[in-house]
């Protein structure tokens, strides 16, 4: 189109009025109402009075469901709202919500011009009016149109409720101009319940005037106006509202009188409460949780103390409980703030610090916090007189619920507690009213955080519990006769391993006769029963394998009953009898054969779960006594729904791959009989009642086999059962003929059809589309041990190289079998020997990245990812780790078949390194393993990349370190990694043993290596050259100077200052060890004690201990540097602690020890000029360093006046430092600071 004939929106674009007038008589309907809604956006009055002029302009038009009325309101432009008024808009359409994401969007119009206003659409420029400022003559326009002042929003609003919401100035003329202020939105609320009466004072009076209602009482928590003000700490003296209440004493939906609500948000000087305490409202009134309004008090301490000061003059009861038996006290504690002055204030007047509440607990027994607070709350109700020995009324004292949250402990403060309670006199060996010790309640529940290291050497988290006392409670058993070895024996392999090694009685039983492996069998705890009984071998008890219980079953009925073949194998394979029947008085025959028929019923007790390495591998001990239907299970279940095998995608975890028909036939194999006594039901027929197709199907075939027949007679049920089987093969023929989909042979797994797989695969075995999903198939059978079905499987594949690892149908790597063998926690020996033996695969095959990895997890723990795969490492480098009982066995399985025990892995590390390395998760067959591996010819001079040599890894345990060194081990090339791994690992027996082998703690050192400095607490001091770090001087950093590790580093430093370590020996160009030490706030309690300790010795830079400990900020004598992490992996946060209160400057220990404090380095400076200089935030220290300050300068006024090299006095550094306290503590010394 031409300019001549302009189109509407071409003329609006370019802002020119006489181009819309051309335009406008060509213009149609559509493009005239769009044209006015963007000039009401605009604000262009002339663009609209224009379009207005011509007839088929609408003045109502809408666009985008807005009216042009509300989008010159919304935008606020008046002149605009005035032009569309006078042409006769209707203020009464209604126009949609801006928002799209509201939960009311794509309604019918509800928003009135007026809502528009409350709500701009564009920022106010500053030559525009205020709102406020046209408002006035906006509504009159708006009502003039028609505007309905209580239409309502989504939620019920009207413009009144918003404007009183928001605190706009908007209130007063709406309801002037007639609002209802007594309209309810949809909770119910008037516009006077969201009021702030703080601010709108007269706004209130004009609500009152119009007679709003202040006994309104909303939906969602049943409070009138009247109880909001009083939640909102408004009513103050009541004034306000006597003449319009009528009555006082109504509550809210809680019960809550005004009282309670006043109460919690009592402010200091607030009339409130003495206020309704005279109208007669009760402080012992309680809501309906029972809690009086003594109950509520809370916030500030200064205003926590007024409120309950003016409630109990009042009569209120401080020992008062709610229906939980909470007291306020209890409350208090709970709350965590400020808890210290609170409670002390409650008990200066009377409250009883061993309250209980009605289950018993007392406040010791809630939650403190994590961290620094809670152990400062533990120390506090200590220190007050709490009873650490207080029992609730199940008998669990503290230590009980500590140690039952242990698996899932968040933060080491944990251990921490329970340590203080112990040394506080709390027993280990208190029961509760079950029985059941603290040591019980540890074993119930565990988890992989449990077993993680901890700095202080060889020692784990769970080590330090046990060391502090619950171990005593090793042999004790609750009223079931359960020991906690029984519990632990149902969860933790490792566990049971710490146990044996702390001398638990590995043949008591249970109430009912129960044995351990009764319990690890029902369990389906394989490894557990591999290791009870090679522990029972080489004590000579292996006849517990058939110890009966007291319902008459050996163990392997159990095993046979939980469907794990490989409990069974194992048990079979240490003389399990096979043919072992129930006594006649429990039930009649039963042999291991018939009690797979349970099996049914057993998997149903099972929880189905994810079993994702992600997870901390917490699990709860169950299973114990016969009678107990509950099995282990882990935290993350999965729906109900998810139990049904033809609903699931894939085999998540190891109770899918429980199989009873590989039960059978291994039982069988061993000698099991099929035949039975004419008095006595059919095996078939107990099969058959069962119910389970799998058992009928195999037992029909192992009859079959032996010459049996499986029943006499055509029976219906035997018929049904097998229906499956029968015809599954032909149907999978089918399914299998064009396509081998994935989710259909993980449903076949989970339903243990087997045979139906193999069958139906090997039915199309040379097809492609089979080739292509086998390797895929292969993966899994492998991950989850379904022996017979991957050599079956296996060979089907054409490519005789697909078992060093191949592709999925998307072309992506796969995990090469291998090496997902060897990642199952069940033992998968069986697998791998087909894989080795059978299939010929490379044993020394290394991982490599890139591959996929089934499952894909979203995430990974920290635990899981230390101890997965690393590029490079072979199968025997991941069994070297440890950690499941069947590893060594591995072990020594790969290296008879040729693998290669020095293959390093891409970062240098061999098997051994591995097995030496102290991981994270627990290995209790370390030693073992390492052993196996040096017989096998590892070498254990083989450093990885970063130059990490087995000695210098094996520093935390003494006999593991002398193991390497009988089997070759040579110190000459790792004296130095050694020596400072020691230390790290603070084991002084490793430190005596390399000082006896004639290695010297002043001349072995470590320097930086590149840019790296391979120790675990110190970095790097880049103010200083050439620095070398020792033995003596790196114990004694800063990082070993706090509360996990001091007194341990501190032995090890005297144990150094006897075998002859110097504390003055350089350790740069600039000083000295102990200068930096007593500088940079290291451990000096050693030092100190040292007889002859020569003070005035000085470094390079001429400076004293003196001189150098004034220059140590934040720090005393006595207290810590850093709060350093108790549990690895490390580093975490490492804070800085707080000075403490009363303890003295290193600078005034010295001085009080002798130390001549008017010494000057070869800076001129004197101490003097250090200390102002020092910058401490903390009052309890600052209040140190200024009385130290002020003693200096009492002690020798003259070195105020002493000038350094740069010519400044003290002085004169504390003035440009801005050190008020400093120039605060010279004057209290007495000297005028213009004389100095």
């Amino acid at each position: 189109m031409s300019d001549a004939n302009p189109t509407v929106q071409a003329a609006c674009a370019s802002n020119s009025l006489e181009s819309l007038k051309n335009a406008i008589p060509t213009a149609s309907t559509e493009e005239l109402n769009s044209a006015l809604c963007d000039s009401c956006a605009s604000g262009n009055v002339s663009f609209a009075e224009a379009l207005l002029e011509c007839p088929r302009t609408d003045v109502n038009a809408v666009k985008d469901g807005m009216t042009a009325l509300f989008i010159a309101v919304s935008h606020c432009y008046l002149d605009v709202v005035k032009l569309l008024v006078d042409h006769g808009a209707d203020a009464r359409l209604k126009s949609l919500a801006e928002s799209t994401s509201s939960s009311h969007s794509n309604t019918e119009p509800i928003f009135t011009p007026l809502h528009g206003f409350l709500r701009p659409r564009r920022e106010r420029q500053k030559s525009d009016p205020l709102p406020s400022e046209i408002f006035p003559e906006l509504l009159s326009l708006l009502l003039r149109a028609g505007c309905d002042l209580n239409a309502r929003g989504p939620a019920g609003e009207t413009v009144l409720h918003q404007s009183v919401h928001l605190n706009l100035p908007y209130t007063k003329l709406l309801i002037e101009s007639g609002a209802d202020v007594n309209v309810v939105n949809d909770s119910g609320s008037t516009p006077l319940h969201l009021l702030d009466l703080q601010k709108s004072e007269d706004i209130f009076q004009l609500f009152l005037d119009r007679g709003a209602k202040l006994d309104v009482k909303r939906v969602f928590d049943g409070r009138s106006p009247l109880q909001c003000f009083a939640a909102g700490g408004q009513l103050g003296d009541l004034s306000l509202f006597r003449p319009h209440v009528s009555s006082w004493g109504e509550t809210d939906a809680k019960g809550d009188t005004l009282l309670h609500l006043a109460v919690r948000s009592h402010r200091s000087g607030s009339q409130t409460i003495l206020e309704l305490l005279k109208l007669g409202l009760r402080v012992d009134q309680r809501n309906l949780k029972g809690k009086l309004p003594l109950h509520m008090v809370d916030g500030p301490m200064e205003w926590f103390e007024e409120a309950v000061d003016i409630l109990l003059a009042a009569g209120a009861d401080i020992e008062g409980k709610d229906n939980q038996g909470f007291t306020l006290l209890a409350y208090t504690m709970q709350r965590a703030v400020d808890h210290e002055r609170k409670i002390t204030c409650l008990i200066k007047r009377g409250a009883n610090v061993n309250t209980q509440d009605y289950k018993g607990n007392g406040v010791i027994h809630y939650k403190r916090g994590n961290g620094h607070r809670g152990i400062e709350a533990l120390e506090f109700l200590l220190s007050i007189g709490i009873d650490p020995n207080m029992a609730n009324y199940e008998g669990n004292t503290v230590l009980h619920r500590l140690v039952a949250d242990f698996a899932s402990f968040s933060d080491e403060s944990e251990i921490y507690f329970i340590q203080k309670l112990l040394d506080a006199g709390l027993s280990p060996t208190q029961a509760n009213f079950k029985g059941q010790t603290p040591l019980h309640l540890l074993c119930h529940q565990v988890s992989e955080y449990m077993f993680l290291p901890t700095v202080a050497g060889d020692k784990r988290a769970i080590d330090l519990v046990l060391d502090a006392g619950l171990i005593r409670a090793l042999e004790i058993a609750d009223h079931d006769g359960i020991r906690p070895i029984h519990l632990a024996a149902s969860c933790s392999e490792t566990l049971v391993a710490r146990l044996i090694d702390l001398g638990a009685d590995t043949t008591a039983v249970t109430g009912d006769g129960r044995n351990l492996l009764h319990i690890a069998s029902t369990a389906r705890q394989v490894n557990i029963v591999g290791l009870l009984l090679e522990h029972y071998t080489s004590i000579n008890q292996l006849s517990l394998v058939n110890k009966r219980c007291k319902n008459g079953r050996p163990p392997l009925h159990d095993a046979c009953r939980s469907g794990r073949l490989e409990t069974v194998s194992l048990l079979l394979e240490f003389g399990a009898d096979v043919n072992a029947e129930v006594e006649a008085k429990f039930s009649r025959g039963k042999t291991p054969l018939l009690v797979c028929c349970e099996y049914a019923k057993e998997e149903q007790r099972w929880p189905v779960h994810l079993e994702l390495p992600a997870l901390d591998g917490r699990v709860s001990a169950a299973g114990i006594l016969s009678k107990d239907e509950k099995r282990p299970n882990l935290p993350q279940l999965m729906d109900k729904k998810s139990r049904n095998p033809i609903r699931r995608l894939e085999v998540t975890s190891e109770n899918d791959t429980t199989n009873v028909t590989g039960v059978l036939r291994a039982l069988v194999a061993h000698g099991a009989t099929l035949t039975y006594e004419p008095s006595r039901m059919p095996p078939m027929a107990e099969a058959v009642f069962s119910g389970s197709e799998e058992l009928v199907s195999e037992l029909g075939r192992l009859m079959k086999q032996h010459g049996l027949e499986p029943m006499r007679f055509p029976d219906f049920e035997h018929m049904y059962l097998t229906l499956t089987s029968r015809h599954l093969p032909d149907i999978l023929g089918v399914c299998f003929s064009e396509f081998v989909s994935d989710h259909t042979v993980a449903r076949l797994l989970l339903l243990r059809q087997y045979n139906a797989l193999a069958e139906g695969l090997e039915k199309h075995a040379d097809a492609a589309h089979v080739q292509i999903a086998l390797p895929g198939i292969l993966v899994n059978l492998a991950k989850w041990g379904y022996t017979d079905l991957f050599k079956r499987l296996g060979d089907l594949m054409a490519d005789p190289s697909w078992i060093n690892g191949g592709v999925n149908r998307f072309k992506k790597r796969l995990m090469p079998y291998l090496l997902i063998a060897a990642e199952r926690k069940v033992p998968n020996l069986d697998v791998i020997k087909v894989i080795v033996e059978h299939f010929k695969a490379d044993i020394n095959l290394q991982f490599q990245p890139g591959i996929e990895i089934r499952p894909n997890l979203p995430f990974q723990s920290t635990i899981w990812l230390r101890r997965a795969y690393k590029p490079g490492e072979s199968a025997l480098h991941y069994f070297a780790k440890g950690g499941q009982w069947w590893h060594t066995k591995a072990v020594r399985y790969l290296l008879q078949h040729g693998a290669d025990p020095n293959l390093q892995s891409t970062n240098g590390s061999t098997p051994l390194l591995n097995a030496v390395h102290k991981s994270l998760s627990e290995s209790h067959q370390r030693k073992e393993i390492i052993k196996i591996l040096l017989e096998a010819g590892a070498d254990p001079n083989i450093p990885s990349h970063n130059g990490c040599s087995p000695l210098s890894l094996a520093t935390y345990d003494i006999n593991i370190f002398r193991l390497l060194l009988e089997n070759g081990a040579s110190l000459e090339n790792c004296i130095s990694r050694v020596m400072f791994t020691t230390l790290d690992n603070l084991n002084l027996d490793m430190l005596s043993l390399l000082l006896e082998r004639s290695i010297d703690c002043n001349t072995t050192t470590l320097q930086k290596e590149g840019n790296i400095w391979y120790t675990q607490r110190f970095h790097d001091d880049r103010n200083l050259t050439n620095f070398t770090l020792h033995p003596l001087h790196y114990l004694s950093m800063p990082k070993f100077n706090e509360s996990n590790t001091r007194d341990r580093a501190i032995k090890l430093i005297q144990y150094l200052l006897q075998q002859g370590a110097d504390p003055f020996r350089a350790c740069s160009d600039e000083t000295t060890i102990l200068h930096h030490i007593f500088e940079h706030g290291g451990t000096i309690q050693p030092f100190l004690e040292i007889p002859d300790l020569d003070l005035e010795r000085r470094d390079a830079q001429g400076r004293t201990l003196l001189l150098a400990a004034s220059r140590c900020e934040n720090l005393g004598t006595d207290s810590f540097a850093v709060m350093y992490p108790l549990l690895e992996p490390v580093p975490k946060y490492i804070r800085i602690v707080a000075y403490p209160e009363g303890d003295i400057t290193r600078a005034m220990t010295l001085y009080n020890r002798g130390a001549d404090i008017t010494a000057v380095d070869h800076a001129g400076n004197n101490t003097l000029h250090y200390l102002v200089a020092g910058s401490c935030d903390n009052f309890a220290g600052q209040k140190q360093y200024r009385q130290t300050v002020e003693t200096f300068v009492r002690k020798a006024p003259k070195l105020l006046h002493q000038v350094n090299k740069e010519g400044k006095t003290p002085v004169h550094i504390a003035r440009s430092a801005e050190q008020k306290w400093a120039l605060e503590a010279i004057r209290n010394a007495g000297v005028e600071i213009e004389e100095a």
